[in-house]
This record gives structure tokens, C-alpha cells and sequence, in this order.
């Protein structure tokens, strides 16, 4: 079995069925690490770049979602310190299976639906997005308006239009509860006001730990998803914590 790659080659795929196909479109053009939510794959290895911090961004005002039609509440949190710790203050719950990070301090803000937007303009903020953006739209019934209005990239539409070819002729892809893993930690690579970088550590049924990277990108006052039409190569298995900070709500 193959896939057409984003560039319109055939890809050999390592796994059959749909639900690599849910993996490949869901997590590998996302943070790629579907090898973990597959339970299979090969080592990786660890990013080698330090989390670097720019000079603070001003303080943003409160930011209009003109897709959502709402106005996002001022939140708290102003920090721009990449975290060497597990955030404070933050609070975790089961959504279609995932435990998903929320903040009072740094987001999400608003939850509509299945989109939970608003977020801190702050690391910690980008943090909670990428987990809470990737993980709904993993597993949303409504995974098309999570796409639309929290991604960005010039795979966005590449993915939109895959996705949903491949769910009509096949059905939902979205990766159910018993067929993925939970967040266990992270590591930052790079942040700057417009755009960070975090490598996000999955923990599978079996206990088996992997990690891959996700890329955030301030946009429209809120912190979006970057999909990309070439994406990074998937993420790999690790041993352990070790150079990250343990994270996560089960």
C-alpha cells in the first residue's frame, strides 16, 4: 500500500488500514508521532537545539477571532520565560480520551464546541495550544472547523482535502480512545514572539515513550498550528524522560 506525499509522489506506507492512515494525516503532519499512537516504529532521536528565548513581545490586546466571531478574555499569564518545569496552575481533563492541559492563566480562554482557542501569548500558552489543537483534531467529530480555524501552513489545505477524501470513501479516521496515547512531557526548541517549537513526549498503552515536534505560529492573535506540505520526518521511540520535563495528566 502506498500514499501520495504532499508533493503528489508515492509514499510506502509501514502500516496498513485506517487507522495509519488516521496517524499519518492526524499526527504526522502535526508532530509526528504516530509511531507511538501505532504503538510501533523505529528509535529517534532527541533535538540537540536549546530552547532560546527573544526579546518579550508587548503585551497583546485582546484578540478578535473573525472566524469564531468572538472577543478572547484577557489572560493573566505575561511570562515569556520558556519553562524548565512543569507549568503551575494547570488543570486536566478527559476529552474523547485525551487528557488535555488548561490554564485560567494561560488558555485555552474559549471553548466553543469542539474549539478551544484563546490563548497566552506566552510559551507556556503555546504549549497548552499544541497539545489541546492536535489532540482535538486528532479525535473531534468536528475536526474540519479545528483545522480551518486553528492551523496555518501551506499543507493546510492539502491536509483538509486528503482528510476528507479519504473519510469519504472510507469512513471517520479520527483516532479513537483506546487506539492512542497520553502526553508525558515536553522539551522546548526553540520561541520567539511569532513561533515556537516544542518537542511533545507521548507515552503508549504499553508504556512505551515517544516524541516528535510541533510547531506553533502566532497568528491572528492566537496561537495556530503550522501544517506543513513538507513536514518534518516522523518522530521517534525514546528510552525516557531523560532531557525532558515530565508532563502530563494520567
Amino acid at each position: 500500500m502506498t500514499t501520495d506525499g504532499p508533493n503528489g509522489t508515492d509514499q510506502p506506507s509501514p502500516l496498513r488500514g485506517r487507522l495509519f492512515i488516521a496517524s499519518v494525516l492526524a499526527v504526522v503532519l502535526l508532530f509526528g508521532v504516530y509511531v507511538v499512537v501505532n504503538g510501533n516504529g523505529t528509535n529517534g532521536g532527541r533535538a540537540d537545539a536549546q530552547a532560546q528565548q527573544t526579546s518579550s513581545p508587548s503585551v497583546s490586546p485582546p484578540a478578535h477571532d473573525d472566524v469564531l466571531g468572538s472577543v478572547c478574555p484577557t489572560l493573566a499569564d505575561k511570562n515569556t520565560t520558556v519553562p524548565a518545569t512543569a507549568p503551575k496552575g494547570v488543570t486536566w481533563n478527559l476529552v474523547q480520551g485525551f487528557a488535555l492541559p488548561s490554564s485560567t492563566a494561560s488558555g485555552p480562554g474559549r471553548v466553543e464546541g469542539d474549539v478551544a482557542h484563546c490563548y497566552a501569548h506566552t510559551p507556556v500558552g503555546a504549549l497548552i495550544a499544541a497539545v489541546q489543537i492536535t489532540c482535538r483534531q486528532m479525535s473531534a467529530k468536528n475536526w474540519e472547523s479545528i483545522v480551518e480555524r486553528q492551523s496555518v501552513g501551506d499543507g493546510k489545505d492539502y491536509y483538509l482535502n486528503k482528510r476528507r477524501a479519504i473519510e469519504k470513501k472510507e469512513g471517520s479516521v479520527a483516532v479513537a480512545a483506546d487506539q492512542h496515547g497520553q502526553i508525558a512531557g515536553f522539551q522546548f526548541i526553540t520561541y520567539s514572539a511569532d513561533t515556537a517549537v516544542v518537542d511533545l513526549v507521548w507515552r503508549a498503552k504499553d508504556g512505551s515513550l515517544g516524541a516528535g515536534s510541533a510547531t506553533m505560529r502566532w497568528d491572528q492573535g492566537d496561537w495556530k498550528n503550522e501544517i506543513t506540505k513538507t513536514p518534518a520526518a516522523p518522530g521517534g521511540a525514546i528510552d525516557d524522560l531523560d532531557g525532558y520535563t515530565a508532563w502530563g495528566g494520567v
